[in-house]
């Protein structure tokens, strides 16, 4: 093979894995925006453990930006919060019997997670460089809006109303976040 065979194979591969990128993304967006569900994340374990380690990598750089808790401590929570998740979730579905669905369920949830923390920081960046105050009205709509999200996600997988998938989602933010400080030692 040439070397101009090689370039052009070398800038194919990159072009192939940035249209893959985007289409991911563009799947992560359609759910976020209410318009797919979980059905439509491709099923792979690959893809879950690089949307999760991107989630835990953002959460991790907003909370210790925002915060004044440890490393460890901020870490801790963000890891206990999603396995805590993703054990619940895997027996919600195997109590409906669709547990062929948490690969696929768990990508999404953590990829519009991952979209959610990334709008959360543009804002905040945002509202920083106005000189504005707007955490707790940022923390509200984001609260609000991934409610929303992951009731979607929840009733899709679960095959449940969209109300019954809401409040789980509520209850699941509460319940994981609840456990994770527990864990940690925050009373």
């Amino acid at each position: 093979m040439s070397a101009n065979q090689q370039i052009c194979a070398t800038i194919s591969r990159t072009k192939t894995k940035k249209n893959n990128m985007q289409a991911i993304f563009s799947i992560f967006w359609r759910i976020t925006s209410l318009q797919d569900g979980p059905e439509t994340v491709p099923a792979n374990s690959n893809l879950l453990a690089a949307v999760a380690l991107a989630n835990i990598l953002v959460s991790l750089g907003i909370s210790l930006a925002l915060g004044d808790k440890s490393f460890f401590n901020v870490a801790a929570t963000i890891v206990i919060n999603l396995a805590a998740l993703s054990v619940i979730l895997a027996g919600l579905l195997a109590m409906v019997g669709k547990s062929a669905r948490l690969s696929q369920t768990l990508t999404a949830y953590f990829g519009c997670d991952l979209l959610l923390n990334i709008f959360v920081a543009i804002a905040i960046s945002l509202a920083k460089l106005a000189g504005l105050d707007l955490l707790n009205n940022i923390a509200i709509i984001i609260l609000v809006w991934s409610t929303a999200v992951f009731g979607f996600i929840f009733s899709r997988a679960l095959e449940i109303h969209m109300i019954l998938g809401s409040s789980l989602a509520l209850v699941l933010l509460l319940l994981t976040f609840a456990l994770s400080q527990v864990a940690v030692g925050n009373n």
